[in-house]
Parts: C-alpha cells; structure tokens; sequence
C-alpha cells in the first residue's frame, strides 16, 4: 500500500479511504485489466477456438501486467464481475463438449496454469520473445553438453525441430485440449 501510495504521491492512510485492505485493492487491479481483455462473443466459436483465445489473451495480459501472476495466486478468488464473466465465458466454450462442470473447471484450469507457467518463461528470459520456440533455445544452450548419460535427452537435443510456421504456444495449448477433448460425454448413440 505504501508503494502505490508513493506512485499516486498520496499518503497510504488516504488509500485506505478507498480500500479498506491490500486484497481489496489487488482484486480491483484484477478486475481492471481482466475487464480490459474482454473475450469476443462466441457464437460460431468452436470450443478449441475459444480456448486458443482465452489463453492467447490470457497470455497478452499477465505478458503486459506480470504482477496478475503473483496476484492472481496470492488472491483468492472470486474476483469481480469482470473475472466471473470470464470463468462463464469459458465454461460456456466448454459446454459443447459436454463435460460435467468439475472437469470442465478442471480444464480451465490447467490452461491457465500452462498459460502462466508460459508467461513466467518468457518473462524470465530477458532475451526471448513470445515467437521465439525456447524448444530451439534449449538445443542451442544444450548442443555442447555431454550428454552421453542422458540418451532420451540426447535424442532430443540433436532431433531438429520442425521448420516452419510452427507455433509452439498453440502447439502446447493443443495437448492440452487434445485431453480435454478425449473426456468428453459420449451421448449412448456414439459410443
């Protein structure tokens, strides 16, 4: 409180006019900048599509705003009707496959996990960028290591990547949805 304070060149007993504590204040930074990526209507979106925008967003945000990931975890949910209305959006992309809603929270979830794990990556090296596949920073950095006692990662090391317009953010989110497809609800005609 103190140092928001400092920014708005305030004193932090004048804050506390507004809030009546740091969670409140932190769940309305929250709220301000998930509001800020509102996600498209999703009629004519499949599911995957939706995901492929909920992370890709996501991503756009905790990359421009990246205390969302120490708040964001630190701050228990729910936030406001900006973040409900996200959480409904996604579920609602979800519905198509069926899913009962503990999994289909379950999958929201560990998009949004895969989608920080992503952010606090790039955010940690000073030299990437989102674009950049850290699959090729990792056989660049590894090429000179004995790996004589490691085969598989040897393997993996000298195996080139696929050239291309390969997109290796989409590529990870795509496992990921190529297991919550596979726990849909079969209907009794389809299986």
């Amino acid at each position: 409180m103190r140092r928001v304070a400092e920014h708005l060149q305030t004193g932090a007993a004048s804050l506390y006019r507004h809030v009546s504590h740091r969670d409140e204040l932190v769940t309305a930074m929250v709220e301000q900048v998930t509001g800020d990526y509102d996600y498209p209507d999703p009629a004519g979106l499949r599911w995957r599509e939706c995901m492929h925008v909920l992370a890709r967003q996501d991503l756009s945000a905790f990359l421009a705003h990246p205390w969302m990931l120490t708040a964001t975890a630190t701050v228990t949910p729910p936030f406001g009707t900006a973040s409900l209305a996200a959480m409904e959006w996604a579920l609602s992309a979800l519905a198509q496959l069926r899913l009962p809603p503990h999994e289909a929270a379950r999958a929201i979830m560990t998009i949004n996990n895969y989608v920080q794990g992503t952010a606090r990556v790039l955010l940690g090296d000073r030299q990437a960028n989102a674009a950049e596949d850290p699959g090729r920073s990792w056989q660049q950095r590894l090429r000179d290591v004995d790996l004589r006692a490691f085969p598989f990662l040897r393997a993996l090391i000298s195996d080139s990547l696929p050239e291309g317009d390969r997109n290796w953010f989409e590529d990870g989110l795509d496992v990921i949805l190529d297991g919550v497809e596979a726990r849909r609800v079969q209907s009794p005609s389809s299986r």
